[in-house]
């Protein structure tokens, strides 16, 4: 028996994992363990569709990615109001250099 693995960035399968030994399977034609899951699928009621997509891994992807945005700005707007405050408190000047 298989299992289709997904990409995690793209949501589309990425490889076949054979559950008797957790084989990862290249989709590759010149594979001999590939061609034995192709021929091993066509003779399933319900093959796995190698078409698939993993719409879960797309929205984590995506969840991930905008978390990211979002940490740099929340970054960048830290780091702006630590200078401002600095400059206020005349650690800093105007150029943003320790005062000495």
């Amino acid at each position: 028996m298989y299992e289709l693995n997904y990409d995690s960035m793209t949501g589309k399968v990425g490889s076949i994992k054979r559950l008797s030994d957790s084989a990862s399977i290249p989709l590759c034609e010149d594979n001999m363990d590939f061609r034995a899951f192709l021929e091993w699928n066509i003779e399933q009621a319900v093959p796995l569709d190698l078409d698939s997509i993993d719409a879960a891994s797309i929205a984590a992807h995506e969840a991930q990615k905008e978390q990211a945005a979002i940490d740099v700005l929340v970054n960048q707007k830290m780091k702006d109001i630590a200078i401002a405050e600095l400059k206020k408190e005349g650690i800093l000047d105007a150029g943003g250099k320790i005062k000495k």
